[in-house]
């Protein structure tokens, strides 16, 4: 409050206490502005001012006996329709934290320092600033840290984590100081003696949503020459050159990307778009992407490379609905990808389920395709508590033999996307992330504990990123591992209890995407037994591979497109087995004139190859009366028509419906049954009895009525008829 506003105060007080002595002097005059003014201004409060931390340099201070900066930035937010002339901020150090359970608490319910525990935390220059209605302003709160218990900045005097509290004051309408907002932050403290360094692995996904459905060169758009050129993996790629040359990662990449943008690389290539196809345009990005890959990985060659299987597949939701999935990529791709990383060494020896989560049967499964070290979240097993700092690696014994489970921890990965990810928290929770991996060398430094990281799947980093990788891992407190190198005895495993398996609410593939591949699964093999060998290589081959596209595990994030790409390969397949089809008649109707009269059926095959196929003809509804030969496998040529003659027997006459359908060798039916409307004219084994027995009926009939007329003559006309006796 500014002292102009203050004196006028005073000065009504003043004159209050005159007039109430008789001293008239013309207090309507003097009396009404000031007390205008002071209804106008609701009072301050607690909460008037927000404050934010923005930052902490550095993130953990070294512990030296020479004053080192340590500056904090921190905005303050107006949250009232008044303004404020004269903010000051003040710092203090908090309660000192030495567990995972009170650093939990302080987090999550920030409080004031106890009086008997504040800690000095003074600054170099008073903080100073004026905030308008609303408004808000960004300061600086430079003080130092050191050894050094009687100086007035931070000492670094025991291994805690340290709170740094800090208010925000003014003056209020009285003139007494009062506090108006208040905001928290956390730093580890070394200052007894150096702990032994938490050993942290840090998991960097490079992984992309499939950019192709069939083929190699064709794409399904051109989003990623974006994504490498500035884009999303352009900022993946630069966190690994950044951290990874003083931080051994572990990069856990999909093959399925790296083989796409070598083909964007050697060019051309094409894409779709409204139904046409265009030229590419990435060819120099994907190159210039795939340079600075090599030479990243060149610079650090402790960094760990793991491959997901091709198109990184949600392995549990092909689990639960009993699809399966392959690891290995194609000949040709294998080449193209060896290629793109330089021969860097890689391995499949990591499996990491889309939610940290699977159940024993995906576990078996990818342990018998030769994972050695599953990643899991801490909800997945049933032995961890919250406050959790145990390694965070445990031993899981499988029907296919025992893997090692790296176990994220959710204290830690709560920060994570939020301090990493473009448009997040970054530096202002970068403390908070730094303190909890911290506060496990500070509740136990004697012995080195274990903690994995994994950012998020399909990471779109900020420049915060790398910092917070190097702040969490390479600092005197803590050392970066790979995955492959936390295992004993580097890394003893501790008890996390039983594998917990996913929820029903887990993340899934959409039911379209699973009817879809499960279709698919099902035809496909079908679908090969209707060609000789190198056709079916050539029509079929991809297929196996866009299915696993279809499944990838980055559908979770655009569910509408996954499902959109997945119908795009229902078409596909929908367009080989339509491509072969049975011609309806064009008169409407067959006419049978014996009992053996042959239907002639015809099929067309509109495919570039020569096809195999099956028909079958039944009556509608199992009517009876009608029966159809198999004639065997018949071979259409391609582009073709052949009419098959398929002998019949019917036992009736009259208009019926009968059903032809298709099928594969293998039987798998191909497309809907054609219905035929059938004409008979010939008379069936009932219909000549019946006619006979008339027949005979009738002559039998003739004879017994010619006797009768033989025994009784008519009377000639003329003459009277005979008389009888009496």
């Amino acid at each position: 409050m500014s002292q102009r506003r203050v004196v006028s105060r005073r000065l009504w007080v003043r004159v209050a206490a005159l007039a109430g002595a008789g001293v008239l002097l013309g207090t309507s005059l003097i009396i009404a502005p000031p007390a205008a003014a002071a209804a106008a201004e609701a009072p301050l409060t607690k909460d008037s001012v927000k404050v934010t931390i923005l930052s902490v340099s550095p993130t953990t201070p070294t512990p030296s006996t020479t004053p080192q900066p340590l500056t904090v930035r921190l905005r303050l937010t107006n949250t009232t329709d008044q303004s404020i002339a004269k903010v000051t901020v003040e710092g203090a150090r908090g309660n000192p934290i030495d567990s995972q359970t009170a650093l939990e608490q302080a987090i999550a319910h920030p409080q004031p320092p106890d009086e008997g525990l504040v800690g000095r935390f003074g600054t170099k220059a008073p903080v100073l600033t004026s905030l308008g209605p609303r408004a808000s302003a960004s300061v600086e709160y430079r003080s130092t840290s050191d050894t050094i218990p009687d100086d007035p900045g931070l000492c670094i005097c025991q291994n805690r984590i340290y709170p740094l509290y800090f208010t925000a004051h003014a003056t209020d309408l009285n003139g007494n100081d009062q506090v108006i907002g208040a905001g928290q932050t956390y730093i580890p403290a070394f200052g007894e003696s150096l702990p032994q360094p938490v050993q942290v692995s840090w998991v960097w996904p490079i992984i992309d949503r499939p950019h192709r459905l069939t083929g190699d060169t064709v794409f399904t758009d051109d989003d990623l020459a974006a994504s490498v050129n500035g884009g999303r993996l352009d900022r993946v790629l630069q966190v690994v050159e950044s951290a990874g040359k003083q931080v051994t990662m572990t990069l856990v990449i999909d093959p399925e990307l790296i083989d796409e943008l070598a083909v964007m690389s050697a060019g051309p290539y094409q894409y779709g778009t409204t139904g046409k196809l265009a030229a590419g345009t990435g060819t120099a990005a994907a190159t210039r992407w795939l340079d600075r890959l090599q030479r990243a990985l060149a610079a650090n060659p402790k960094i760990e490379v793991d491959f997901t299987p091709p198109a990184d597949p949600d392995i549990e939701s092909l689990t639960r609905n009993g699809l399966a999935w392959t690891v290995g990529l194609s000949e040709a791709a294998q080449k193209r990808v060896t290629a793109a990383l330089g021969g860097y060494p890689v391995s499949t020896h990591v499996a990491w389920p889309p939610g940290g989560a699977l159940s024993p049967d995906t576990l078996n499964a990818v342990v018998r395709q030769g994972a050695r070290t599953v990643i899991l979240s801490d909800s997945a097993l049933s032995g961890i508590p919250r406050s959790s700092t145990r390694n965070a690696l445990a031993s899981l014994q499988t029907p296919a033999g025992p893997v090692l489970a790296a176990i994220t921890t959710s204290t830690i990965q709560r920060y994570v996307a939020p301090v990493l990810s473009v448009g997040g928290t970054g530096l202002a929770d970068l403390p908070k992330l730094v303190a909890e991996v911290a506060v496990r060398a500070v509740q136990d430094g004697t012995t080195s504990h274990y903690v994995t990281i994994v950012a998020p799947r399909l990471i779109d980093p900020s420049a915060v990123a790398a910092q917070a990788i190097r702040a969490t891992s390479n600092v005197f407190w803590s050392k970066p591992l790979s995955l492959d190198e936390a295992s004993p005895p580097t890394v003893q495993p501790a008890d996390h209890g039983q594998l917990v398996p996913p929820p029903a609410s887990a993340l899934t593939l959409s039911l379209r995407t699973i009817s879809v591949a499960q279709d698919l699964t099902r035809v496909v093999p079908a679908l090969s037994t209707m060609l000789v060998p190198a056709d079916a290589a050539t029509l079929l081959g991809e297929l196996p591979t866009a299915v696993q596209r279809a499944e990838s595990a980055s559908w979770h994030a655009d569910p509408a497109a996954g499902a959109a790409f997945a119908d795009q390969l229902s078409q596909r397949i929908e367009a080989i087995e339509t491509g072969v089809q049975i011609v309806k008649p064009s008169g409407g109707t067959y006419t049978l004139a014996s009992r053996t009269s042959p239907l002639t059926v015809t099929v067309e095959n509109n495919l570039d190859v020569p096809v195999f196929v099956r028909v079958r003809v039944t009556a509608a509804n199992g009517l009876p009366g009608f029966t159809a030969a198999d004639i065997g496998r018949q071979s259409i040529a391609p582009h073709s028509r052949l009419p098959l003659h398929i002998p019949t027997h019917v036992a009736r006459t009259g208009r019926f419906v009968v059903q032809a359908m298709l099928f594969t060798p293998s039987n798998e039916q191909l497309g809907a049954p054609v219905d035929l409307s059938v004409h008979s004219t010939a008379l069936g084994a009932i219909g000549v009895i019946i006619t006979i027995t008339a027949a005979a009926v009738l002559v039998l009939a003739l004879l017994i009525r010619f006797i009768r007329r033989l025994r009784n003559p008519k009377p000639v006309p003329g003459t009277a008829p005979p008389v009888i006796a009496p």
